[in-house]
């Protein structure tokens, strides 16, 4: 498949393009699965650790990147924001708290969702993200 060129080409684009980043193997099958079976999205990648996660959404211009919350998920959230400021960015964490939820917007998220609500909360949520771009 090749790339999609510009923005506007991204934007007209039927489906939501989603990149999927976290640092478990077993979530990123699980996650990936879940997001696959959903017709209005496109998994355009799926990264296990934080490394080269930059130059591949470069590469692959998702529209929203689901990162995973710890340490490394916040570093990587504040340095995508940083240099792709037109992806929405989700972060993807064990408990749905203030705690996890401020770490997360401090670094550059724009939502937060529980992993273990991830079948009810995480279609609203990239629904959500992608209204709001619209307005940025």
């Amino acid at each position: 498949m090749p790339p999609i060129s510009n923005q506007a080409d991204l934007e007209d684009s039927p489906k939501i393009r989603v990149l999927l980043v976290d640092n478990n193997e077993a979530f990123l099958r699980v996650a990936a699965d879940f997001l696959q079976r959903q017709n209005e999205l496109s998994v355009v990648g799926v990264i296990c650790g934080g490394e080269d996660v930059l130059a591949q959404a470069q590469d692959l211009q998702p529209q929203v990147i689901l990162v995973g919350l710890d340490r490394a998920g916040l570093e990587t959230i504040s340095c995508l924001r940083e240099v792709l400021s037109g992806v929405s960015i989700i972060a993807l964490a064990l408990l749905n708290d203030n705690a996890y939820r401020g770490a997360a917007m401090a670094a550059g998220a724009d939502d937060l969702v529980c992993k273990a609500e991830l079948v009810t909360d995480l279609l609203p949520a990239i629904r959500r993200v992608m209204r709001a771009r619209r307005f940025r």
